[in-house]
């Protein structure tokens, strides 16, 4: 088997359906072996049903696994424990795939000696795109395009458009459970991003494919304040839970005190700016360092150094 597609899906049945449908529509070497994995993480809603309809009906090995932990990291990584690939592609039940995505996928790693390759997400907008919301730097609006030449980076890729040799985990390991979303609550994500920091960190080779390119449309319902202020609050929860305390450093409260520098610098600019843009820009970074504070003392209270003020000793 040459390619494992896996995608993990939890109570989405009618953008499943949709993101589905575009794999019937990918143009592909007839040579090519690939199977696609679709691992239901606990749904309750009609997710099993629209997945066995789409099985029947197509002429590629479709997959249903069921993963009864709930989490996404733990559903991923059942997917890659299924899979036969030798490499093992991701992407998310709220993509449409350009109908070459995966092709493009495979000639990169059959051209270049790379672990890993990074797709384009282009953000889809069916609704207007409200006036007062800043694209530029907004992770919330899920987006990923390095432009449009094929390079080597050394930035984490998405995992709604991201492929791997499969020794990749044989020697890095699988996906954090403490990190990606559980249920249906907005909470942690990061599960893709830490697990690619660990190949960077390795000196693994990551190649940016700009014709690999999924479409992932723009929900409205994320596109208001009141969702983007709790998505800057959990990625500050969710990037401080990745990277875990430092191991040096001044610490209050169990904190590391640059938090508190950076909290004040970010409130400042909240207050002190008029421009709406602007000040909303702010508003969120100090969300984002609120929720990394909020985490920062979660962990130290879970490893008993919650003092009032603590030195280390190797500074």
């Amino acid at each position: 088997m040459d390619i494992s597609v896996v995608l993990a899906t939890y109570n989405r049945a009618v953008s499943l359906r949709a993101t589905l449908e575009s794999f019937s529509s990918l143009a592909l070497p007839a040579q090519l072996r690939w199977e696609l994995l679709v691992v239901d993480n606990n749904s309750t809603d009609s997710t099993r049903q629209v997945i066995e309809k789409f099985r029947e009906k197509v002429p590629f090995p479709v997959r249903y696994i069921f993963e009864p932990k709930q989490g996404k990291s733990a559903a991923l990584n059942t997917g890659v424990s299924e899979a036969k690939g030798k490499i093992i592609a991701f992407t998310d039940d709220d993509v449409v795939l350009d109908r070459h995505w995966l092709s493009n996928l495979k000639k990169t790693f059959d051209d270049f000696d790379c672990s890993a390759v990074a797709g384009k997400v282009v953000a889809q907008w069916n609704h207007g795109r409200p006036d007062w919301l800043e694209i530029e730097g907004q992770f919330a609006i899920v987006h990923f395009d390095l432009g449009n030449e094929l390079k080597q980076i050394r930035v984490p890729p998405l995992g709604a458009n991201s492929a791997f040799r499969r020794e990749i985990f044989r020697r890095y390991g699988l996906f954090r459970l403490d990190l990606g979303l559980n249920g249906s609550k907005h909470t942690i994500t990061c599960e893709d991003t830490e697990f690619a920091e660990r190949l960077i960190r390795g000196g693994e080779k990551i190649l940016y494919c700009p014709d690999a390119i999924v479409l992932h449309p723009v929900d409205p319902a994320r596109t208001t304040r009141k969702y983007l202020l709790s998505w800057y609050y959990y990625n500050g929860v969710s990037v401080t839970r990745s990277a875990r305390l430092p191991k040096a450093g001044i610490f209050w409260f169990g904190v590391p005190r640059w938090l508190y520098r950076e909290l004040l610098a970010n409130f400042a600019k909240w207050v002190l700016t008029l421009q709406g843009k602007d000040r909303f820009r702010h508003k969120l970074r100090t969300f984002r360092t609120v929720g990394g504070i909020v985490e920062s003392y979660r962990l130290s209270r879970r490893k008993g150094v919650g003092h009032v003020l603590q030195e280390s000793e190797q500074l």
